[in-house]
């Protein structure tokens, strides 16, 4: 399966051959870029979690000559340039999509933005690290240093594209992050999505203003009851009838509005979508089947 991995990244994508592209500020390296990149690849191939893993693996398998040492890969890949491996994904989703590996989700081209979080550690840290005080068992409250980043996928039925990743630094939100991924991905990837889907912290007329302007679609969750919009939506919901559906043993209603005047930093015209579903308990599916002349 390993082996058919790498023939398959060569033959379509021509991959070791495109990283060899890669540089990174090292001023007189004794090994190439390329080799550390391709231990990175090697590590994500074979689903090991970490450098360190890595290296027990390399041990295992006796690859000390073959692969670089753990501090060596760490010291080139922090000053691998960034611009170069985003190119690089520029070009093999390109010809992912030019070979039909990716499919639309339910007929349109669907992006996802969200926030991560990696590296949570107690001991270690860099200049790029957040913290946070953390409670432990017994009332001990101890620092604890983590990473995160906002994350570009775009969304398939089949395979799901990562685009492009932000880190969120110190002293910033996920918004800040994800505002400055969405400009990228907008710009290198202008036709590759036509909506963007993002959870409750998104509801902001700063993104939304972003990706209309780009002629984007943006979907988001509303769960802050303070807000005008959400009281407007619930309002009409109390007015109008909902449409009605069943999917296997649920009950759904669906409310669909479009509400305008209550955002004041968007100024257009929202489509608000509430949804109340019920999943029904055996013995009440089976006296409703028994009323409707089912069983």
């Amino acid at each position: 399966m390993y082996r058919k991995l790498i023939w398959y990244s060569n033959k379509i994508f021509n991959l070791f051959s495109i990283i060899a592209t890669i540089t990174d500020e090292r001023l007189k390296p004794q090994i190439a870029t390329v080799r550390i990149t391709t231990a990175i690849i090697i590590m994500q191939f074979s689903n090991l979690g970490s450098l360190n893993s890595l290296s027990q693996a390399i041990s295992v398998k006796n690859l000390k000559k073959d692969i670089p040492s753990v501090s060596t890969i760490a010291r080139s890949a922090d000053s691998i340039n960034l611009e170069e491996i985003r190119n690089i994904g520029i070009e093999i989703y390109q010809k992912a999509r030019k070979s039909k590996m990716l499919s639309p989700y339910c007929g349109m081209w669907v992006g996802i933005v969200d926030g991560h979080e990696q590296t949570t550690s107690k001991y270690h840290r860099c200049p790029h690290c957040k913290s946070r005080i953390v409670t432990k068992k017994g009332g001990v409250k101890e620092v604890q240093y983590y990473h995160e980043f906002t994350a570009f996928i775009l969304a398939g039925p089949d395979i799901s594209f990562i685009l492009d990743i932000e880190p969120i630094l110190p002293g910033e939100g996920e918004i800040s992050s994800s505002y400055r991924l969405l400009e990228r991905v907008l710009g290198n990837y202008s036709k590759a999505f036509s909506v963007v889907i993002g959870d409750g912290l998104y509801l902001k007329e700063t993104v939304f203003n972003l990706l209309k302007k780009h002629h984007k679609y943006t979907i988001a969750v509303l769960k802050e009851e303070r807000r005008q919009i959400f009281e407007e939506a619930n309002s009409l919901s109390l007015l109008l009838e909902p449409k009605t559906y069943k999917q296997g043993r649920t009950y759904y209603k669906v409310w669909d509005h479009l509400v305008s005047g209550c955002w004041d930093g968007y100024g257009k015209k929202v489509r608000v979508i509430s949804l109340y579903q019920k999943k029904l308990q055996l013995k009440e599916l089976t006296q409703r089947m028994a009323k409707s002349g089912k069983i």
